[in-house]
């Protein structure tokens, strides 16, 4: 009798979780769900705004002259440190979490046994025309596809060149034809068209999907999308909430706002979090959708993260700072803050983590 009760009681429990779990996210769909009006996203800041024409136009004039007659050096100029992939930490069946940065906002992250990629770049060009023009990068990728693990699963963020590039995905789903992509609402159709649409898995926000044990949730950003001038915001931008038996948080690419603290509420604590500290000069041109290194740790407090690790600066020349002024302003404020320095990690390129 009393094992027919604790049977009964761990139903119960089961389906009250499951109850709850389902409710929270129609909740969080019905008032903070994505916004598509004829066929255009939105954000969910009725007052966001891009930067003015006046700004825009003179930045993306002074890159254009850039690339043709050259300028910048002294802004790129940074001797980053590239460390040698420990190609063996991922294969010799320590069951320790690990996490990689092989530069700019790619992350690769094993949890729980589980081996993915975030918004792998391996190209040293993120633009149109199979890379051939676009931002450069001053720092090469840390490590080479080939030596890679066996890639589970890869998580998009949005399709800007600079998160979202065939060349390298094309790669991946030949050595990992299993492979899952999460992408966000719209962006399917173009991995369509490349021919590997089939490993797709497209996400609106709040979208839960369980892959081998992981739940992998889209969430909000503050960002916009588009590959060319005439596909603005055709398609859907968004972070990751990655829970095992630990949880992992990944923005993406993304302007600070209220849906950090949205998402530590409804997912935290994070074990680890994931946030840009980089692009965010002119400020009158990134403030809306990219953080300065103040802004991150503000979304990191917001989202109750333990350990902050920075993506987004020292890769690409996107922007105006010099390409290794985020992390001396991050741990500027860090202090400022009086908060524990060593929740703080800025890798060097190819540098692994235990976590």
């Amino acid at each position: 009798m009393l094992k027919v009760l604790s049977v009964i009681l761990c139903f119960i429990f089961l389906t009250s979780i499951r109850d709850f779990v389902d409710n929270r996210k129609n909740r969080l769909k019905v008032e903070y769900g994505s916004v598509n009006i004829d066929g255009k996203f939105y954000n969910l800041d009725p007052n966001f705004k891009r930067g003015k024409f006046s700004v825009v136009f003179p930045f993306i004039a002074r890159r254009i002259f850039e690339m043709m007659f050259g300028g910048g050096t002294e802004r790129r100029k940074c001797n980053f440190e590239i460390v040698e992939f420990e190609e063996e930490s991922y294969k010799s069946g320590n069951p320790t979490n690990k996490i990689t940065w092989i530069g700019h906002s790619t992350f690769l992250v094993q949890m729980d046994g589980v081996n993915f990629l975030t918004d792998p770049i391996f190209s040293m060009k993120a633009g149109p025309f199979g890379n051939k023009i676009g931002s450069k990068r001053y720092t090469p990728p840390a490590l080479e596809i080939k030596q890679l693990p066996r890639i589970d699963f890869v998580i998009i963020s949005h399709n800007h060149y600079d998160h979202l590039d065939i060349s390298s995905l094309k790669k991946i789903v030949e050595l990992n034809p299993e492979v899952k992509i999460f992408v966000p609402l719209g962006v399917k159709k173009l991995l369509d068209e490349e021919g590997f649409g089939g490993n797709a898995v497209e996400l609106d926000w709040w979208d839960e999907f369980e892959f081998r044990g992981l739940r992998i949730i889209l969430t909000p950003t503050q960002h916009f999308s588009g590959r060319w001038i005439n596909d603005s915001n055709e398609s859907l931008w968004g972070g990751y909430v990655v829970i095992g038996k630990k949880r992992f948080y990944f923005a993406g690419d993304t302007g600070y706002f209220f849906g950090f603290k949205l998402i530590g509420d409804n997912f935290g604590p994070f074990d680890i979090v994931c946030l840009p500290i980089g692009a965010y000069e002119p400020a009158e041109m990134m403030k809306p959708v990219h953080m300065n290194p103040e802004e991150a740790v503000k979304a990191y407090l917001e989202l109750k993260g333990k350990i902050f690790c920075a993506m987004h600066w020292g890769t690409f020349d996107l922007s105006d700072e010099k390409c290794d002024e985020p992390p001396k302003r991050l741990f500027e404020y860090v202090k400022k803050l009086n908060l524990d320095e060593s929740n703080f990690k800025v890798f060097k390129h190819g540098e692994t983590m235990e976590w």
